[in-house]
């Protein structure tokens, strides 16, 4: 069989590719671990700032290793059930926009800690995130 060279191949959306991160997000911090498939989402510079907390620049991780840690295995470790649940994808070319809630239980307490992350893409890889979140209600469920 030949190869049809005019047809177009589809390449993976940025929402899809932010919906598989999602999942395997949820994958790795409910397995408490399981990390690769998360890595192979993210460019290998990729840059994660939680511009929520205290100075800038001091939350700003470079590098799948830093931004798994930091991201994912460090929330993972803080509660006994945690899921991002995304619930709306904006669409700004290789910028998407996520609204959603981070959910779960900690200590048996129930929280549900909206969020707001802002995606940068490279060739359907994830190259940065600006996260923001409701750090003051955080603080009450993680340090009651």
């Amino acid at each position: 069989m030949t190869t049809n060279g005019q047809r177009s191949v589809e390449q993976t959306t940025v929402r899809e590719r932010l919906t598989e991160f999602y999942a395997a997000f949820n994958r790795a911090v409910t397995d408490r671990g399981g990390t690769d498939e998360l890595a192979a989402i993210l460019e290998g510079d990729v840059t994660w700032t939680d511009a929520t907390t205290g100075d800038r620049a001091a939350r700003t991780e470079t590098g799948i290793d830093a931004v798994l840690e930091s991201a994912v295995t460090a929330p993972g470790r803080h509660a006994d059930h945690l899921q991002a649940l995304p619930e709306r994808f904006v669409d700004a070319g290789e910028t998407m926009i996520v609204t959603g809630a981070y959910v779960g239980t900690i200590d048996g307490r129930d929280f549900d800690i909206g969020f707001v992350h802002v995606f940068e893409a490279r060739d359907g890889r994830i190259q940065r995130c600006t996260a923001y979140r409701d750090t003051a209600f955080e603080q009450r469920v993680f340090d009651a």
